[in-house]
């Protein structure tokens, strides 16, 4: 009886993640190299742990991809997945960043937060997700606020506009 492993079935490389990963980890090295100028260690450390978590998982999808390509069925992607909604992922990201000096962390954040949530939606909107998903997005956000903000004493941008 034949194996059916991923090669067997047609497998394929995904060679837009593994370049994707390759630039992550580029840029992660720049980080690193980035913060050897820093003398004092709050403030390299967690550029540091997330330049190194970014370069691990980077490898590990790489190698993921290296030795178990995806199974080739034909299709593109997952169902509802399309070019415009990865643009508006990318976009909104990139908004709120802009965004963060002028307004600060928490309206940028919670701009982020919605801009994504829409632009990745694919199932239909129902009563509860109306109501659930807006409060998972302040959650979220408040609970990063205060994670950063108050218990690791990163000093967030309270925006421009606000002073």
């Amino acid at each position: 009886m034949p194996t059916e492993g991923p090669a067997r079935r047609g497998g394929r490389r995904d060679i837009g993640g593994m370049v994707t990963a390759a630039v992550f980890i580029l840029l992660a090295v720049v980080a690193l190299w980035d913060t050897t100028n820093m003398m004092d260690a709050d403030s390299y450390v967690f550029p540091r742990t997330v330049a190194i978590a970014m370069i691990v998982f980077s490898l590990l999808l790489i190698a993921w991809n290296l030795i178990l390509p995806n199974a080739g069925d034909g299709e593109a992607g997952p169902p509802g997945a399309s070019t415009p909604r990865r643009i508006a992922l990318v976009a909104a990201m990139l908004v709120s960043a802009l965004l963060m000096p002028l307004v600060g962390f928490l309206v940028s954040g919670f701009f982020a937060f919605a801009a994504v949530m829409l632009s990745a939606m694919f199932d239909p909107w129902t009563r509860f997700r109306l109501v659930v998903y807006p409060l998972v997005a302040v959650a979220t956000v408040l609970g990063f606020y205060f994670l950063f903000g108050k218990l690791l004493l990163v000093p967030l941008p309270v925006g421009s506009v606000f002073d």
